[in-house]
C-alpha cells in the first residue's frame, strides 16, 4: 500500500473553495443514457456539506441526461454534518446518495446503513486501483467510492513577493522552515497564519502533516489502528506534533491573529500580505481572494510541509476525503444507482476534481495540475515519501473535535503536557467507539 507506483498521483486543479468551492464553467459532464421508455418520476435525495455549489453542476447534468429523476440536494453545515447525519441514518430518514467523510465510512458500512456497490459499473475505476481498493473493502465488500483522497500532506503557500524582498529561500527542512520564520519575524513580516476560529485549519493542515510522518513509522503504518488495539496512547503519537506547534506559538511565527480569524478571513488575511505563509488545501489556488490578490504585493508559491525524516524517508497517508454512498434503506435503489455510476464516471469525475483542484492518487484519470502545485506533486511521486492509503480503523468525531481543541488551547497558550493528559483521558472515553476493520 505505501508502493510509489500506486502514487501516480492524479492531483486536480483548476481550483475553487474549501470543502470545495464550486466553479460552474461552460461545458458539462459527461452525461448518460436516459432512461429508455416512459420512467416513472422518481425524487432523489441528495446531501453533503458541499456549501458553495461545488455538486451542483454534477447534479445539474444527471437530471438533464435522467429528466425523470429530480434531486434535491440539501447541504449540512460542515461543522454539523457527522452529527446530523448520524441522527439522521438513526431515524430511518438518510438521503439516498450522499458524501460521507472517510472516517466514518467503515462504522456505517459495518452498521448495515450503506448498500453493497461492489457490482456498480463506476465502482471499476476504483477496483482498478488494488491500494485503494484494499482500504474500502470491507468484509468483501464495497460501499462507497473514493472520490477524492485527502491530499498525503496539504501544502504550505507562501508569498514570493516577500520571500524574494528578504532573500528567504524556499525551505525544505525543518531547520530550514523554522529559520525562514525567524528571518520573516526579524524583519516585522508575521511568518504564518492560521484561520482557526474554525479548528480544522489547524487540525487539517501542518500538525496532520507533522503527526502522520511522526506516527506512521512508531505504529507499522496504522496509526488508528494501533490506537484502537491500545499498542499506543494518544500522548506516545501527539505528542512531537503539538510540540512542534507550540514551539511555533512560543517563538512568535503564528499570527496572533490566528485564533480569532475564520478560515476564510485567513486567506483574504494572506492574500493581502499580511503574513507570509499560509498552510492550506489544494484547491486554494483559485479562490477569489488569490485570484484577485494585488500583483504587486503578492504572488503565490506552494511547498511541501518541512516534515520530519525517518530512516531517509518522509511517512504520509492519504485517505478518502469525500466518499459517495447510498443509504441502504433508500425507496429508490435504481435511481440513486443511477446517480452513483454517474457521478463517478471517469469523465465526469475527472471535471469534477479538476474543476475544485481536488487530489486524487486514483490511476486512470488525466487530471491536470495547476503550475503552482506541479512540484509539489512530483515530491509525492519521488522516493523520498513512503506513502500509506487508508488505515483500519479512524478516530472518532469526538475525538478528533478534542484534537482540534487542544490546537486551539495551544494556540492561545495552553501547555502541551496539559492537553497530552486531556486527551488520553478523552481517548478513553471513546476509543471503544472505534471500528476496526480487520
Amino acid at each position: 500500500m505505501r508502493k510509489r507506483a500506486s502514487l501516480l498521483l492524479a492531483l486536480a486543479v483548476t481550483a475553487t473553495a474549501l470543502y470545495g468551492c464550486g466553479s460552474s464553467g461552460d461545458s458539462e459532464p459527461a452525461a448518460s443514457a436516459a432512461p429508455s421508455g416512459e420512467a416513472k418520476p422518481v425524487t432523489l435525495k441528495y446531501a453533503s456539506w458541499m456549501s458553495k455549489g461545488e455538486d451542483k453542476p454534477t447534479i445539474e447534468a444527471f437530471t438533464k441526461a435522467n429528466p425523470s429523476i429530480k434531486v434535491e440536494e440539501e447541504v449540512i453545515d460542515g461543522k454539523q454534518y457527522s452529527q446530523m447525519l448520524q441522527t439522521r441514518i438513526l431515524s430511518d430518514d438518510a438521503p439516498d446518495v450522499f458524501l460521507l467523510p472517510f472516517d466514518q465510512y467503515a462504522k456505517y458500512a459495518n452498521e448495515g446503513h450503506l448498500l453493497d456497490l461492489s457490482s456498480e459499473s463506476g465502482m471499476k475505476l476504483m477496483i482498478d486501483n488494488p491500494s485503494v481498493d484494499t482500504a474500502f473493502k470491507i468484509n468483501g465488500k464495497r460501499y462507497g467510492f473514493m472520490i477524492n483522497s485527502g491530499t498525503p500532506v496539504n501544502p504550505i503557500y507562501y508569498n514570493k513577493k516577500i520571500f524574494g524582498k528578504y532573500g528567504i529561500a524556499v525551505p525544505t527542512n525543518e531547520a530550514e522552515f523554522l529559520a525562514a520564520s525567524q528571518k520573516l519575524k526579524d524583519n516585522n513580516v508575521e511568518p504564518l497564519v492560521f484561520g482557526a476560529k474554525d479548528a480544522w485549519t489547524l487540525s487539517g493542515t501542518l500538525y496532520t502533516a507533522m503527526f502522520r510522518a511522526y506516527a506512521l513509522p512508531k505504529t507499522n503504518s496504522d496509526i488508528f489502528y494501533s490506537l484502537a488495539k491500545g499498542t499506543v496512547k494518544p500522548s506516545e503519537v501527539i505528542d512531537y506534533p503539538l510540540s512542534f506547534i507550540a514551539g511555533l506559538v512560543e517563538k512568535g511565527y503564528i499570527s496572533k491573529a490566528s485564533s480569532t480569524l475564520t478560515y476564510d478571513q485567513s486567506v483574504q488575511y494572506f492574500a493581502d500580505g499580511k503574513a507570509a505563509m499560509l498552510p492550506q488545501g489544494t484547491w486554494l489556488p483559485s479562490l477569489d481572494p488569490i485570484v484577485n490578490a494585488n500583483k504587486d504585493v503578492f504572488e503565490l508559491g506552494a511547498f511541501t510541509p518541512p516534515v520530519t525524516q525517518v530512516n531517509g524517508k518522509k511517512y504520509t497517508m492519504s485517505t478518502g476525503d469525500r466518499v459517495l454512498v447510498i443509504s441502504s434503506k433508500s425507496k429508490n435503489i435504481e435511481a440513486a444507482k443511477q446517480l452513483f455510476n454517474f457521478f463517478v464516471s471517469p469523465d465526469n469525475l475527472k471535471e469534477y476534481l479538476e474543476k475544485q483542484s481536488l487530489f486524487t492518487v486514483l490511476k486512470g484519470l488525466e487530471v491536470k495540475t495547476v503550475p503552482v502545485l506541479q512540484d509539489y506533486v512530483n515530491n509525492f511521486s519521488s522516493s523520498d515519501f513512503s506513502v500509506t492509503i487508508g488505515s483500519k480503523s479512524a478516530l472518532t468525531p469526538a475525538f478528533s473535535k478534542e484534537v482540534d481543541t487542544a490546537l486551539q488551547n495551544i494556540l492561545v497558550g495552553s501547555k502541551v503536557e496539559t492537553e497530552l493528559k486531556r486527551l488520553n483521558e478523552e481517548f478513553e472515553k471513546t476509543k471503544s467507539q472505534m471500528v476496526v476493520k480487520e
